[in-house]
């Protein structure tokens, strides 16, 4: 399969994928990962996905966390994470590696904002807990039914 063909199927797994996977480093050196909400997904999360539709042609991607939680302090002392995606079915997986950085756009926070999130941050998307961070991969890796792939960013 050529590389623009992968790359497009690599988009839509980040548009389907239930969940996405972020790696972290610990103060103790080894990886930590959680499991975080796919914001692409148009189907979990129809409001964030239309405003991150600015991305659908690249590998970015927004997480929402908390400011004082432990993700955050670990990247703080090492920005450098990988976010995972797949899709079990069709054999399908997307790691995408890269630093990540919070988001200070304080307007964007609040175009991001959903109903409901007022259960982890009362003061809604002007609650200083609430944290978008954003992950602009270096490069992308995984399995594409027939093998593995490797592209640049």
């Amino acid at each position: 399969m050529e590389e623009k063909e992968l790359k497009q199927k690599c988009l839509k797994l980040m548009e389907t994928a239930d969940a996405i996977y972020l790696s972290t480093i610990g103060k103790d050196g080894f990886p930590h990962t959680r499991m975080m909400s796919n914001l692409r997904n148009k189907k979990e999360n129809p409001v964030t996905a239309e405003i991150l539709a600015q991305h659908e042609e690249d590998f970015v991607i927004h997480f929402i966390t908390s400011h004082s939680s432990t993700k955050m302090h670990q990247i703080r002392a090492n920005p450098k994470v990988s976010a995972y995606l797949c899709n079990p079915g069709e054999f399908h997986t997307l790691l995408l590696s890269g630093e990540a950085e919070e988001v200070t756009d304080q307007e964007f926070k609040r175009q991001l904002w959903q109903d409901g999130w007022e259960m982890h941050w009362p003061g809604g998307a002007d609650d200083p807990e609430f944290t978008v961070l954003k992950l602009s991969p270096a490069f992308a890796k995984g399995w594409y039914k027939e093998g593995p792939f490797e592209f640049g960013l």
